[in-house]
């Protein structure tokens, strides 16, 4: 599919996504609220890439010039391209050991943290889950798969790929160490806490009580930011029906917040 008619696709599924949706109750549809952001001019694109030494793959040079520099987009949407953090980790080589060396633009935030990135270079999406132990990997082979997963998952109601084992956000280790603390209080024995004892317990958690905070070490965020959920911790929110008043919201990576 020629870059044209992919970009008329993308902007018409997502403007079906976004009448479906009025509640904004899809992952991610918060905080991108299927808006594009406004495309980057060429002359603009052309002189970032001249100072960062890099040119960027056709399909994602189409998307920010025609369809909008950062915005709606997989998780919880596109990041800027023009923007100071994102110029200056276009330079360089991409090493996987130390993915924000360089040679890399940040796409999105996944959610507590984990980011997508786009290795210029080799045109590949790769996903840094290290606060999970993930570590760093390659998961999609293209700009353009990055998206159309996003798109299919959307058409089919489904989860996108949380990449990161369940249980090993700093999310659910909370909930545990709450339920322990109720179940010391009640003289329970530890992981009985359930029916309408867990449901008390649930509901005692105030408005804003459950927060996810960044680390740091990334560029995108500093440290003790507030950070959106994950589709994995999303999933631990849906499964035990907590209210949406409970989740503090996050704050933007820095590129979009600045934006």
């Amino acid at each position: 599919m020629e870059n044209d008619d992919f970009a008329s696709t993308v902007r018409e599924a997502v403007a079906l996504f976004a009448s479906r949706d009025p509640q904004r109750v899809r992952f991610g549809a918060r905080r991108h609220d299927y808006a594009f952001r406004t495309p980057i001019a060429e002359a603009r694109l052309e002189e970032i890439e001249r100072d960062a030494n890099v040119r960027f793959p056709d399909e994602y040079r189409a998307w920010v010039t025609t369809l909008g520099d950062g915005g709606a987009g997989p998780y919880h949407g596109l990041l800027p391209l023009d923007h100071e953090v994102q110029r200056a980790l276009a330079r360089g080589t991409f090493d996987p050991a130390d993915p924000y060396r360089g040679g890399v633009i940040g796409l999105g935030h996944l959610g507590c943290g984990y980011l997508a990135l786009y290795v210029i270079a080799r045109g590949e999406v790769w996903i840094d889950a290290r606060g999970a132990g993930a570590g760093v990997f390659a998961a999609y082979p293209s700009f353009r798969h990055y998206v159309t997963d996003w798109i299919a998952r959307l058409a089919h109601a489904e989860w996108l790929a949380p990449f990161v084992p369940a249980g090993a956000c700093a999310l659910p280790h909370a909930l545990s160490a709450y339920f322990r603390a109720v179940e010391d209080r009640r003289g329970m024995a530890e992981g009985t806490l359930a029916g309408a004892e867990l449901h008390d317990a649930l509901d005692a958690i105030p408005d804003g009580g459950i927060a996810t905070s960044h680390d740091g070490n990334t560029p995108f965020f500093a440290n003790g930011d507030r950070v959106d959920l994950c589709v994995a911790c999303e999933q631990l929110v849906a499964n035990l029906d907590l209210r949406r008043s409970m989740i503090a919201p996050g704050v933007p990576p820095i590129p979009a917040r600045d934006h």
